[in-house]
């Protein structure tokens, strides 16, 4: 495997977040935390990973350019992920021989869709861990996202 460093680290620097929309809507799980947790019965309406650059000079985020989105993120013609349940999820690079930003963005919103469902966050599916923190390989060989709260 030949990893692009660069490529991976740009992706990897990136801050985000998992949109998920359900059938019904997640409720606080108590009256003094943030955290929401998702009805048993609810199931997963859409999901959508948004990405952005943050400018640490500036202290804001701003939207990724053309050139940042069709840069060359993951230099290899498949990548598979771990989600939710140890479900993994293959992709092929569409042009065969890499993923740029947005084509591995798509991979990691395509296995959220296809396990998030198996997920369990107080009795329904996890609506509390969106925030992109990177991806990593495990010893297995197969990547996972990091999603912190």
């Amino acid at each position: 495997m030949a990893i692009d460093e660069d490529g991976l680290a740009f992706f990897n620097s990136l801050s985000g977040r998992l949109d998920i929309k359900l059938t019904e809507s997640p409720s606080p799980i108590t009256d003094s935390l943030y955290n929401l947790a998702a009805p048993p019965t609810a199931r997963i309406a859409s999901i959508e990973l948004r990405l952005d650059v943050f400018e640490e000079d500036k202290g804001d985020f701003r939207p990724l350019t053309d050139d940042e989105w069709n840069r060359v993120a993951f230099r290899e013609s498949t990548i598979r992920f771990k989600g939710a349940g140890e479900r993994v999820v293959e992709h092929r690079a569409p042009n065969g021989r890499w993923f740029t930003t947005r084509e591995l963005a798509k991979a990691i919103e395509e296995t959220e869709r296809q396990t998030r469902g198996y997920s369990d966050w107080f009795g329904g599916i996890d609506v509390h861990h969106v925030f992109f923190q990177g991806i990593e390989l495990g010893d297995d060989g197969v990547w996972s996202t990091s999603w912190g709260s």
